[in-house]
């Protein structure tokens, strides 16, 4: 169902995303670390479960942000391993998946029951057994970003685990979603020399929003499926005020079946908003000059001189090295984008709030 507001999990639900799940499906064959990234509700879960459903390996999945929820706020050792226990649980009906796990110390069968003592397992000895299998295993973590609240040393010994899988098990996938900021600089730290995984190819699907015509579709399918018929021009000025983020267009699907078109689209933009409210907010702890950028693009300076300019202006006396990195870590995190040398604010609802400093 199109205007299910839960992330998709069938292929049929999936929309206009064969092109990037037949990327994903390939990379999970090849390549031992495999990212998707981009803008908050732009889809990564949905083509991370689509994926995983669709495959022909086996695997396990794992909701980082469900441990951090359940665990108050600081993930321990036993919080993550009860949850990998309970995923390899749901795999017990599959003999070749038993039978690994039936080698590894600490893990005992008694008829068709199973106990993991976690005084004797340790994460990578799941993995040595696991790398035995015939195809490649994945792992795959939703919202790893949440593995900086893993132990001590902000998720050191999860990227420690997976560099040393990387280099020693060639049959272990690791798969990852996140919001880009968040994921890049707080756990994969691809750009931090100290992190155990610098330097280890990992490959990136970044996730785009539907392009206009692609968004209208969308919505016209989704009316359709629902059995109700919504004017060509409330489709057209839906898409134009709520852009290509398939999480508000289905948002104001849901809004369009019970209310008319404008009090939808009033309801769906005050929801993006605050959602917005808060990544900014939490982008902003990150680096004070991410908001600048945003700030300084949403008030008409769109080339890389014209906002290095207003830095200047603003008595900020950041050098060029560092507005290209706030830029480039930007438009690698589908906050902005950069086409014919100007930068534009991705998401429109994201433009307008800022625009009218609403955060």
């Amino acid at each position: 169902m199109l205007l299910d507001p839960k992330p998709k999990s069938k292929g049929v639900d999936l929309f206009s995303r064969d092109e990037e799940l037949k990327e994903l499906l390939s990379s999970l064959r090849d390549n031992p670390i495999t990212l998707i990234t981009g803008i908050r509700r732009v889809g990564k879960s949905s083509l991370m479960r689509v994926a995983i459903a669709e495959t022909e390996q086996d695997s396990m999945m794992i909701d980082v942000r469900r441990i951090y929820s359940d665990s108050s706020g600081s993930i321990g050792r036993v919080d993550l391993s009860y949850a990998i226990q309970g995923e390899l649980e749901k795999k017990l009906k599959k003999e070749k998946i038993k039978a690994l796990l039936n080698k590894v110390k600490g893990v005992s069968f008694m008829g068709n029951s199973v106990t993991f003592n976690w005084n004797d397992i340790t994460l990578s000895s799941i993995l040595e057994k696991l790398n035995d299998h015939p195809k490649p295993f994945i792992i795959a973590f939703d919202e790893a970003q949440y593995f900086r609240y893993y132990g001590g040393k902000g998720g050191k010994s999860i990227q420690n685990l997976i560099a040393w899988s990387f280099d020693n098990l060639e049959n272990i996938r690791f798969l990852l979603t996140g919001s880009e900021v968040g994921l890049i600089h707080d756990f994969i730290g691809t750009d931090d020399y100290e992190s155990p995984l610098h330097g280890r190819y990992i490959y990136e699907i970044v996730l785009k929003p539907f392009s206009k015509d692609i968004s209208i579709e969308f919505l016209k399918a989704a009316f359709a499926e629902s059995h109700i018929q919504i004017p060509l021009e409330e489709i057209t000025a839906a898409q134009n005020l709520l852009d290509g983020i398939v999480g508000h267009l289905v948002q104001y699907g849901l809004n369009r079946l019970r209310r008319s078109h404008d009090e939808s689209l009033s309801e769906t933009f005050r929801t993006a908003k605050m959602l917005f409210i808060s990544e900014l907010k939490e982008l902003e702890k990150r680096s004070p000059r991410y908001r600048k950028v945003l700030e300084f693009i949403a008030s008409g300076a769109t080339t890389f001189t014209a906002i290095l300019r207003s830095f200047q202006a603003s008595g900020d006396s950041a050098s060029k090295s560092r507005v290209a990195d706030a830029l480039r870590i930007l438009e690698r995190s589908s906050w902005i984008n950069k086409e014919h040398g100007r930068y534009s604010i991705t998401d429109c609802v994201l433009a307008e709030l800022i625009k009218n400093g609403g955060f």
